[in-house]
């Protein structure tokens, strides 16, 4: 991964930029990778909008062809992905790193990396999947709506000078491809046992919004489908993706 590495200056969004070349039919290997110094349209999960400071974080996106995944499993994709970073991330901070489910990467519960995964399905089988995620390196300076639940290595690791992000990119690849080729070697149960055990609020109770009311619950799991167990005392309940909010 990341030997075919683009660096641009300023794309809108380095997932929508990776999918042009692929429509314009350029033979890119799998593994290569499109990096910004800006991304000024960036996606995030439901449609959100990823804001970053430019020239601060690291903004990229990753290409795959995990034709070897069953559509039905493609969650587990995720689950690798997500390991991968987290995994990098505690090679670089002593702070707390879980897993906010779906796919968000936090460092003492505030969020440093965001994922979005768009999938291209052909014929009931994968054709190629966009790998983007964008993780807060050197940014120390959030929006005042935000700036409670987000937060960046820099301040995880409260030193004055900016990180390389450069320097950073090569650990970040291993462990995103030693996950990924767990994943080809269908260890899959055991992955999803990682990606549990690290589980942000797992086993503890914290209060959730359903339809804007909030409840108090405890996550017990993420299935290999992908849903959220929730236990509310007298009710185990499974959710989706936008069914249940975390209130941080």
């Amino acid at each position: 991964m990341g030997l075919n590495l683009i660096k641009l200056d300023r794309v809108a969004s380095t997932n929508d930029y990776l999918r042009e070349q692929l429509s314009n039919f350029k033979p890119l290997d799998e593994g290569s990778a499109i990096m910004a110094t800006e991304q000024f349209q960036g996606k995030g999960q439901r449609g959100n909008i990823w804001r970053s400071e430019p020239g601060k974080n690291l903004t990229l996106s990753l290409l795959l062809y995990p034709s070897f995944l069953e559509v039905s499993k493609q969650f587990f994709l995720n689950v690798a992905i997500s390991i991968g970073i987290a995994k990098w991330l505690q090679t670089q901070t002593t702070a707390q790193i879980s897993v906010k489910w779906p796919n968000d990467i936090m460092g003492n519960q505030k969020k440093v990396c965001g994922i979005l995964i768009e999938n291209q399905i052909k014929k009931d089988s994968f054709s190629s999947s966009i790998i983007g995620m964008g993780i807060n390196i050197n940014q120390t300076d959030f929006p005042d709506e935000i700036s409670h639940k987000v937060c960046s290595l820099k301040k995880l690791l409260q030193k004055p000078d900016d990180i390389s992000i450069d320097n950073l990119l090569p650990e970040l690849f291993y462990y995103l491809e030693t996950q990924y080729d767990r994943l080809k070697a269908g260890d899959n149960t055991e992955l999803l046992k990682d990606y549990n055990s690290m589980l942000m609020w797992r086993g503890e109770k914290h209060n959730f919004l359903i339809d804007n009311v909030k409840v108090e619950g405890t996550i017990t799991e993420v299935d290999e489908d992908g849903q959220l167990w929730v236990d509310f005392g007298k009710k185990l309940v499974s959710f989706n993706l936008k069914e249940i909010a975390y209130q941080l």
